[in-house]
């Protein structure tokens, strides 16, 4: 039983919130992070397909972060060592006692944790299990921040209010309406039933079911999962910010999978470029050196999905996207003007960029469906 897929999972999200709730009552608002605790043991030990294998990551990671990972004190051995399982699964190697649903999600949790890890403040067991395994976003998101959540949760109760359980309760029913209402009218009657041998027209036509299709059904998932937070005291971050209104590729990243992007951004990206500022032959060009890093933080956004043909051509397209758009903003401040459009009217550039971006988001996007491929 997956997070928002049916409605086995949907009745035991009524249980949870309520049994949250109710213990709130009795326990005069207190001991939020054993009450979740409890709760998410239960759903991962009698109602996850994949307990041991959930368990056994759990366990390992915790060990290796609380115990090694100060005595190793590297934080690229660290990561690789916590991406182990999911490396092994990405390429195929596939030892089943290592899969469970959502391993990748959990994999930046746990990495993001051992990167910040100060041997200060000992890892709480109880606190880091709640993290890894939150059960709205454990399998899809949101990507949290441990700092950030587990401040919130351990004020869990006090939060609960009013607000934010309207804010929940909205956001429950925009992303019930999203993934089973559009995004399954998308799927039902506009995405083409098998795209072997589609004219020119139809194919272009798929290219923009699939676009739609993925966002309602993607920012549907994410809309309950904060929606099912809210409702419980704990505000995950936003993933979805009107991302076809985009002018350019990181406006379009800030907007489409947000939580994902800014990790990235923090634990690729930035120690990527730190790193690349070491060797001496690259210092004479920053611009070289900011598109390196650009271009394999956008291609490991694609392959981390898997090393398949079409999640490897996603990567390789984001990056070029991205590496493109960077050359063609330093040109324009070079030359303190626009080098593309000129002097035409800002607002007619801004509808040209969202056209633009749009159109070429949905070509990426097909690429990593592997829809073409069919």
């Amino acid at each position: 039983m997956l997070p928002f897929t049916d409605i086995d999972f949907f009745l035991f999200a009524a249980f949870y919130v309520a049994i949250i709730w109710l213990f709130g009552l009795i326990s005069q608002k207190k001991h939020y992070q054993i009450i979740t605790s409890v709760l998410t043991l239960i759903y991962v030990v009698f109602y996850f397909r994949y307990t041991y294998a959930a368990i056994g990551f759990f366990v390992f990671t915790f060990l290796y972060i609380r115990f090694l990972s100060q005595i190793i004190n590297h934080r690229l051995v660290s990561a690789l060592i916590i991406a182990i399982p999911m490396i092994l699964i990405k390429t195929h190697l596939n030892p089943s006692f290592i899969y469970f649903a959502g391993l990748s999600f959990i994999t930046f949790r746990a990495i993001q944790v051992c990167i910040d890890y100060d041997k200060k403040d000992p890892l709480n067991p109880i606190y880091y299990f709640n993290f890894l395994f939150f059960i709205p976003s454990f399998y899809i998101g949101p990507l949290d921040r441990y700092k950030r959540f587990t401040t919130n949760a351990i004020d869990g109760y006090t939060s609960i209010n009013s607000d934010i359980v309207f804010k929940g309760l909205q956001e429950l029913l925009k992303g019930f309406f999203y993934k089973f209402i559009v995004a399954e009218l998308i799927s039902r009657y506009w995405l083409a039933d098998s795209t072997n041998e589609l004219s020119y027209l139809e194919r272009t036509n798929d290219i923009y079911a699939y676009t739609l299709y993925l966002f309602f059904d993607f920012a549907g998932y994410s809309s309950m999962a904060v929606g099912m937070a809210n409702l419980v005291g704990i505000n995950l971050p936003f993933n979805f910010n009107a991302p076809f209104k985009a002018i350019n590729p990181p406006d379009f990243w800030q907007r489409w999978h947000a939580s994902l992007t800014n990790w990235l951004s923090d634990y690729f990206f930035k120690p990527l470029y730190k790193w690349l500022n070491q060797f001496q032959k690259l210092k004479k060009y920053p611009i070289t050196k900011q598109n390196i890093a650009i271009f394999f933080t956008l291609f490991l956004m694609g392959i981390w999905n898997g090393l398949e043909p079409n999640f490897i051509w996603s990567g390789i397209v984001y990056g070029i996207y991205s590496v493109l758009h960077n050359i063609y903003n330093i040109q324009c401040r070079k030359q303190d003007k626009d080098v593309l459009f000129g002097n035409l009217n800002p607002k007619y550039v801004r509808y040209i960029s969202i056209f633009i971006m749009f159109n070429l988001v949905c070509i990426a996007l097909y690429i990593f469906s592997g829809r073409y491929q069919s």
